[in-house]
């Protein structure tokens, strides 16, 4: 990967060309993503904002050709939060923007992507109708509404996750070029502030009285979080030096019981948002 980044950075035509290849391959633009965040954060958003040009020819291709715009949103996501990451180096502030990018695509999603959307309604329907006859259950409207929002929200918080991946995959990139290990302590150290979360929690409250679903806050909330969580284990695993097998058994455990481990990495999260856990561990 450094042998990418340095080529990512010899100019903007090897950035554009990462850029745009990443993008045309089926399930790549999140590389893409990472090259243009790699440019925001070492020359600005505006070299970034050029990058990202070249980027937008096979994103629109897979909007208008295939319905789908999630890669035109990741990159457009990971331009946002590198230029906020760059301004203001804050990572607070970075889950922010994300969050509130986030939000807006949510809230956006059925204008975005309306044929995707309702086809996979109409065979959810026939799944849960079967399914309700079977069990001698009524399968009403708020069902379908709830399922309707409940995948919106998906939509919208995986694009996040995948743009705020994007964004720490140019991180490292950056450390590993020009700040050899500053990636490493950085991470470690990532915890969310209190009143961000507070801010997000209160909004989740109103979420019915401003025309917001909740679950969509939720799930968009819940991706910072338990990077924030990721961040801590391995904090705390290299604070007591413990070795990568303690990495390799925390990632098989969260594969062998997804999503129950990510759920409690998120309550650990918001914990450790409150009482900073890495601060009380001694070091090896």
């Amino acid at each position: 990967m450094r042998d990418l980044a340095e080529f990512i950075m010899r100019g903007p035509k090897q950035a554009a060309i990462v850029a745009f290849v990443s993008t045309l391959i089926p399930m790549m633009f999140w590389l893409g993503a990472a090259a243009i965040a790699l440019v925001t954060l070492r020359q600005g958003p505006q070299q970034g904002m050029s990058t990202l040009v070249w980027a937008i020819i096979p994103a629109l291709g897979w909007w208008l050709g295939m319905h789908d715009p999630g890669a035109l949103i990741v990159l457009a996501g990971a331009l946002v939060m590198a230029t906020v990451l760059r301004a203001t180096i804050s990572w607070d502030a970075t889950f922010l923007a994300g969050m509130t990018f986030s939000l807006f695509v949510g809230w956006m999603t059925p204008l975005l992507m309306p044929e995707l959307i309702n086809t996979l309604m109409e065979m959810a329907d026939e799944v849960f109708r079967s399914l309700a006859q079977d069990a001698q259950m009524e399968y009403d409207e708020g069902v379908q509404s709830s399922f309707r929002a409940m995948m919106v929200a998906s939509f919208a918080a995986s694009f996040f996750g995948m743009a705020l991946g994007s964004i720490c995959l140019a991180r490292s990139w950056q450390s590993r070029l020009y700040n050899p290990g500053g990636w490493q302590q950085e991470f470690h150290q990532l915890r969310m502030n209190p009143k961000l979360v507070f801010g997000f929690l209160m909004l989740l409250w109103l979420a019915p009285a401003i025309g917001l679903e909740p679950i969509l806050i939720l799930m968009v909330l819940g991706i910072p979080v338990i990077l924030c969580g990721l961040a801590l284990v391995h904090g705390v695993i290299g604070r007591k030096k413990l070795g990568g097998q303690w990495l390799f058994g925390f990632y098989f455990l969260v594969v062998m019981l997804f999503p129950t481990v990510l759920v409690l990495l998120a309550l650990i999260a918001l914990l450790d948002s409150v009482i900073d856990i890495r601060s009380r561990i001694q070091t090896a």
